[in-house]
């Protein structure tokens, strides 16, 4: 019998501690003289682990059915492949990982089928042990004491009492939303019935398994078009990612309860890792914000600077500091007092003083960033853009200092200015675009469009739209809310994406008018729609958005009798993608674009995110860092590279 040298691939976007773990078990089988390997992507960053066997045909087949079965899918897995190779290039000595009881698993295939099917003898046994993961390892003193019958009256006392408080999990589950939020939340939703979710939600076949991953992230969908019960523009879903989420959910299931929703904001939430919020960005998974400790590589195409920094938000810091060969990070949750004077600070600080076609006069980033004069800082959007650039090659060493050429950002946040920063050839940095912030509310909107020559457009809408209009006039806007938001949700008003029968319409903010906005333009089924104007305006150093002319264009084709709202969200954020990617070229022909990265936490949305990649991506191949997040991490890492003074 024949003897072959069989190489299994597991292609990741960044490290799977699972699957190093399962290289060290297969090192075990010696019969099939295996070696094992980590091999790093130059070009991404990414990982590829593979498993090297010699053995005979049979043989071999085997231990693809069992490497198919222990290689659980991963998110940040790419492709997998199996080859044939002439010689072995792996080691025979495990991995050196850390070390800790079980693997980073809390269930897996071997354990699930028992503990969470209620066919199952052992259906309900939390502690039941399990030598492939050690997943009972991981259970904490208090999941250890619960039995079946305590998770069963857990599941009674749900369905009877409506909620259940999970002080050990840190969080609460409901069967219904809270009406106890000040202000809107996209609702969290714990899947019970996967196999009812394409019932529910609108997924993709990509979602689903992202959804069913090792990683059990949390993913923004839409629910399906006039859902009897699901009212809400958007959620965030996810399923259960612990043995005893997994035992509630299927004691549930049996009830009929597809699925719950839970607050993890009420309650003590340090027992439990945070969830990872994930959104797609051409062929990536990115977290929108990294809110656990991590490392990366330490880069080597970029200088790193400084030996520490720190990123603050309303919610977290992330620390990071530059060690021999890795960038580390820690991440800090601000407790809710400290936010909430954070966010009044921060407020009062960023009101913007507004001028309807001429953006502030822009200053030297220096002395943006000295002042901290709002709209003329741009050190957010070079962070993200060092950070989208940087690269690790352990085969490449520089001899000279190396800083970002020619090459460009599109950085959209929800808390910090929107930007298109650029580098020329001499790494100078220059502020192309800012979106402006609107007018504090739909009463000061309407007024500035009255002045401006969009006066007859309005007149025509106030008379033939007028519960539009005067949803318009009471809307609030917050600084805080995001340029981009504030836009949108000031759209949605005047398509008419709020019904005159909803009784909460006048209370509508800003994060739940965008929902809205987006989920018509997810819920959209065509390729075309109308061209909304996007229009420049140039000021005295950098440009902005003539938003007069866009709210005129959008109140147009009302007038004119499209009522097909899903299309003009849709539109909205098509031509958007499309006169931003004009601007790109206009850049191009200045300075040389080789390098285009996206960033910000405004990517999180779906619609933005395809539309970007589909108008821009299609000339300039857009960069993300897969290693990184697309807002949090990535600015403090950033400003390790930053060459001015920093704060």
């Amino acid at each position: 019998m024949s003897m072959h040298n069989i190489r299994f691939d597991f292609v990741c976007q960044r490290p799977v501690p699972l699957y190093a773990h399962l290289c060290n078990d297969y090192l075990q089988r010696t019969e099939l003289a295996i070696s094992i390997g980590m091999e790093h992507r130059q070009d991404s960053g990414g990982i590829c682990y593979f498993i090297e066997a010699c053995a005979q045909q049979a043989e071999l087949e085997t231990l693809a059915d069992d490497i198919a079965s222990d290689f659980l899918l991963s998110v940040w897995l790419q492709k997998t492949e199996i080859k044939r190779i002439e010689a072995k290039t792996g080691q025979t000595k495990p991995f050196d990982v850390k070390q800790h009881q079980g693997l980073p698993l809390y269930f897996c295939q071997h354990c699930q089928p028992q503990f969470g099917d209620n066919q199952h003898p052992h259906f309900g046994d939390i502690n039941l042990a399990c030598d492939h993961c050690k997943g009972h390892y991981k259970l904490s003193r208090e999941l250890k004491s619960l039995t079946h019958l305590d998770i069963a009256a857990m599941a009674n006392n749900l369905l009877n009492e409506k909620t259940l408080a999970l002080p050990m999990l840190g969080i609460s589950l409901a069967l219904s939303p809270s009406n106890q939020q000040a202000q809107y939340q996209r609702p969290r939703i714990l899947v019970c019935n996967p196999n009812s979710l394409n019932s529910q939600f609108c997924v993709s076949d990509s979602q689903v398994l992202a959804l069913s991953s090792i990683e059990k992230p949390l993913l923004r969908v839409r629910p399906c078009s006039d859902h009897p019960s699901l009212h809400a523009p958007l959620y965030e879903i996810q399923f259960a990612e612990n043995r005893l989420l997994v035992i509630l959910t299927e004691m549930l299931r049996q009830k009929g309860v597809h699925w719950l929703y839970v607050n993890q904001d009420a309650v003590d939430n340090t027992k439990m890792d945070l969830p990872l919020r994930l959104a797609s960005i051409g062929h990536y998974w990115l977290p929108i914000t990294h809110l656990t400790d991590g490392n990366i590589p330490l880069p080597n195409n970029l200088t790193c600077l400084h030996d520490e920094n720190h990123y603050k938000t309303s919610q977290h810091k992330f620390l990071v500091k530059s060690t021999k060969h890795l960038l580390e990070w820690h991440v800090v949750t601000i407790p809710k007092l400290s936010q909430a004077k954070l966010s009044l600070a921060k407020e009062a600080l960023t009101k913007p003083t507004h001028t309807l076609m001429e953006p502030a006069h822009h200053n030297t980033l220096e002395h943006a960033i000295d002042k901290g004069e709002p709209g003329k800082d741009i050190s957010n959007s070079l962070c993200a853009l060092s950070a989208g650039l940087l690269r690790h090659n352990i085969n490449e060493h520089h001899t000279k200092a190396q800083f970002v050429k020619n090459a460009a950002i599109l950085y959209f946040n929800k808390h910090h200015p929107s930007q298109i920063v650029t580098v020329d050839g001499h790494s100078e940095p220059e502020l192309f675009f800012e979106l402006p912030m609107l007018p504090g509310s739909g009463y000061e909107v309407c007024h500035s469009l009255s002045d401006s020559p969009q006066k007859n457009v309005l007149d025509k809408f106030k008379q033939l739209h007028p519960r539009e209009y005067n949803q318009l006039l009471d809307l609030q806007l917050l600084p805080s809310e995001g340029a981009l938001s504030q836009l949108m949700a000031v759209a949605a008003l005047i398509i008419g994406a709020v019904p005159s029968q909803d009784k909460h319409s006048q209370q509508m903010c800003v994060s739940e008018l965008a929902d809205k906005f987006t989920a018509l333009a997810m819920s959209y089924q065509g390729n075309n729609a109308p061209r909304i104007d996007f229009p420049l305006t140039k000021g005295m150093a950098h440009r902005s958005l003539n938003w007069c002319k866009t709210l005129g264009s959008l109140m147009s084709f009302k007038l004119a009798g499209d009522n097909n709202l899903a299309k003009l969200a849709f539109a909205f954020h098509d031509s958007f993608a499309d006169y931003l990617s004009h601007w790109i070229e206009h850049v191009d022909q200045n300075i040389g674009i080789k390098q285009l990265v996206v960033a910000g936490n405004e990517f999180a949305n779906p619609v933005l995110a395809e539309r970007v990649q589909l108008r821009i991506g299609k000339n300039f191949p857009l960069v993300v860092n897969p290693l990184l997040d697309l807002d949090g991490v990535n600015i403090a890492i950033g400003g390790l590279y930053l060459k001015q003074r920093r704060g």
